[in-house]
């Protein structure tokens, strides 16, 4: 091979048959991309590619990372016990050709061209949403259906910036210090300040789902647009036995002890 100065390839190169295609540069995916980087997926850089990778005990989660990265690379997942105070979780990952080394450090803040740009903002918010979003539904003090749109972070310029993106479209959404840093809760103690952005109004929470469903990979958050939607369309009857059998199945698909 030298002789015809055909460099060689290292060892790992050559065992590496892994299916790593270079990003397509599309700015809505990138953006959506992105979003999935400041909410909980994380990178890193390993020797020939970018590794994209988290954890959960969510199977909405799985198929979340190998939605948005099937195209570009072989998504894989084994079973963990973080620590003996927490349950067994799945850690996911997907190996990325360096193209996607972009999402190499995490944000802190929206790129500006995400914010200038419409459908990247629905893309992004969609992404972050699913990762870190949760959408919840009650009875209000008239007795009627009521969902509420709340995303709890540490993130605040996300969050800030998200709820100025979200006031110029006509949103009235709410931010708020929930927890300071310090508190304890079932799984620790908060090392960092969250805060909580939610939208609770019926116009906008409608508009909201309609501007993210397009965008969104997580099957239980949109389940439960979906079945949000139709409650506020008037489809659904006795939502509230409907909705805890939503909350029972989404409970099912969680990781399982036999699984452990």
């Amino acid at each position: 091979m030298e002789r015809y100065g055909i460099p060689r390839r290292s060892v790992s190169a050559a065992l590496t048959r892994k299916r790593k295609l270079p990003f397509t540069g599309n700015k809505i995916e990138k953006a959506f991309l992105i979003g999935l980087r400041a909410g909980d997926f994380y990178a890193r850089r390993m020797k020939l590619c970018i590794r994209m990778q988290t954890s959960t005990t969510h199977k909405a989660q799985v198929s979340l990372l190998h939605a948005a990265f099937n195209n570009y690379g072989d998504t894989k997942q084994y079973v963990y016990a973080p620590n003996s105070g927490r349950p067994s979780e799945w850690f996911i990952y997907v190996d990325l050709h360096p193209s996607f080394d972009f999402l190499l450090h995490k944000p802190l803040d929206i790129p500006t061209w995400i914010l200038h740009e419409d459908v990247a903002f629905w893309a992004f918010l969609a992404a972050y949403a699913d990762c870190e979003g949760n959408w919840h539904v009650s009875l209000s003090h008239e007795k009627n259906f009521r969902c509420t749109f709340r995303l709890r972070t540490s993130d605040f310029n996300i969050l800030r910036s998200i709820k100025h993106r979200l006031e110029k479209c006509g949103f009235q959404p709410r931010l708020y210090l929930d927890r300071l840093k310090g508190t304890t809760l079932g799984y620790g103690t908060l090392t960092n300040d969250f805060y909580a952005l939610v939208v609770d109004r019926k116009t906008d929470i409608m508009r909201l789902m309609q501007v993210l469903l397009p965008h969104s990979l997580h099957s239980e958050k949109i389940e439960k647009m979906k079945f949000t939607v139709d409650c506020y369309r008037g489809v659904k009857q006795n939502w509230q036995e409907k909705w805890c059998d939503l909350r029972k199945n989404i409970e099912k698909e969680k990781i399982s002890s036999n699984e452990q």
